[in-house]
């Protein structure tokens, strides 16, 4: 091979290599199973996770395989489930609830749930960049998965609104917000085995149609349309079944009663003096609470 094409494979490999390993570094914690220095779970304990979402699948892997916990931060601890949280989660996955959905083995050991909006950008940056390595453990029947509707950011589109009432690409835009999650729920009941593809390609479509060019062109108008864009993606992708259309007041009384539960859990869950801070991503990861 000649010398000069040697050195530029060499340049390129050591490129590749530098980008991938600062690109891990940033979203996946350094830390090396067995050497933690933290306690692991205890059977009745939960770590909760708000906003610090780069560390939930070391976290996860930690209560797994049963490793300590270490590196805990801002907006992250570890909690003990009263009676009154273990009846309360249960009931939440149990009971047909309209802003829960589950994927997975019910018997799993381990139970990660995350409150997410399907328009929180942070959401799709969690999913892109950190759920694939969550995901081998979900389909391995070690981790059930629970997604609880927390409309935070489709009710900032209903607030703009009605601060711009002219603005009706914004209503267009909370409507869609919230039929996203109707479109999820029902691919969820009509082929179990496609949910996590309907999230995932969800928040794909959100970061590459909103997030990308948002920062790209520094263009607020991105944020605006990639719900609307992200819905009619659904609509055409999966179950005529499942194509959803709301009228504002139906997604109003929606988003009010899935904030309303968010409220009710993260009294039982979140520390008092975090309990405002709460937003999406947010995550319990516990131990089956039927074991």
């Amino acid at each position: 091979m000649n010398s000069k094409v040697i050195i530029i494979v060499a340049v390129v490999v050591a490129v590749v290599a530098v980008v991938l390993v600062t690109s891990i570094l940033g979203i996946i914690p350094l830390r090396i199973p067995g050497l933690s220095i933290g306690k692991s779970l205890p059977s009745n304990g939960f770590v909760y996770v708000i906003g610090a979402y780069p560390n939930v699948p070391t976290l996860v892997r930690d209560v797994v395989y049963g490793y300590g916990l270490s590196g805990l931060g801002s907006g992250e601890g570890v909690g003990s489930l009263t009676p009154n949280a273990v009846q309360y989660v249960l009931r939440l996955v149990e009971g047909g609830n309209d802003y829960v959905i589950t994927y997975g083995n019910p018997k799993a050991p381990v139970w990660l749930i995350e409150f997410l909006d399907p328009v929180c950008p942070y959401c799709a940056i969690f999913d892109v960049y950190n759920f694939s390595q969550i995901t081998p453990l979900i389909e391995s029947g070690r981790v059930y998965y629970i997604a609880v509707y927390f409309p935070t950011h489709a009710l900032g589109y209903y607030q703009a609104y009605q601060q711009q009432p002219n603005a009706t690409v914004l209503l267009q835009a909370f409507n869609d917000s919230v039929a996203l999650w109707l479109q999820w729920k029902c691919i969820s009941s009509v082929n179990a085995t496609q949910t996590l593809s309907a999230i995932n390609e969800t928040y794909i479509a959100d970061f590459m149609y909103g997030l990308v060019p948002y920062v790209e062109y520094n263009n607020q108008a991105y944020l605006i349309y990639y719900p609307i864009f992200s819905y009619r993606l659904l609509n055409s992708t999966y179950y005529p079944e499942c194509k959803v259309t709301l009228n504002p007041t139906q997604a109003v009384n929606m988003t009010s009663s899935a904030w309303s539960q968010v409220n009710n859990i993260a009294s039982l869950l979140i520390p008092k003096n975090l309990q405002g801070s709460i937003g999406t991503p947010m995550f319990i990861i516990m131990k089956n609470p039927n074991n």
